[in-house]
């Protein structure tokens, strides 16, 4: 060692950064967690809402089309009602075709948001067999 140098100890340059981002990693966790639970949960809100509509679009056309050959309405709206669990059925048979409009109010999956819902909707109009 160069002359007036002396070995007093380790050397602890690291330590003081060490201190300053003590706590940090557990802050950034209770904060990514929350948002990371925020984006899953309306991920399934809407894989939810696409399969809600994938359903009322069915029952629509199932129901616009069995109305169109003659079937008995009772019938059908209970087997639309019965696709699509508290939907709405709504029939016109004026003029020449059937136009059938299914609807529901879909509510999120948290029970925060529960204020907040969304009214999703299918139309089918197809024209009378038997007209």
């Amino acid at each position: 060692m160069p002359d007036g140098f002396r070995v007093l100890g380790r050397c602890r340059t690291a330590a003081p950064a060490r201190d300053a981002d003590r706590g940090s990693v557990l802050l950034e966790t209770a904060l990514a967690v929350p948002l990371l639970m925020a984006v899953a949960v309306a991920l399934a809100w809407g894989l939810s809402l696409a399969t809600t509509s994938a359903a009322l679009g069915d029952a629509a056309r199932t129901a616009a089309r069995s109305l169109a050959r003659g079937e008995d309405l009772g019938e059908v709206l209970d087997r639309a009602r019965a696709a699509v669990p508290g939907a709405q059925v709504v029939v016109d048979e004026s003029g020449a075709e059937t136009t059938v409009l299914v609807r529901v109010d879909v509510s999120p999956p948290v029970p925060m948001l529960q204020g907040v819902s969304m009214t999703l909707a299918e139309r089918v109009a197809i024209p009378r067999e038997w007209a």
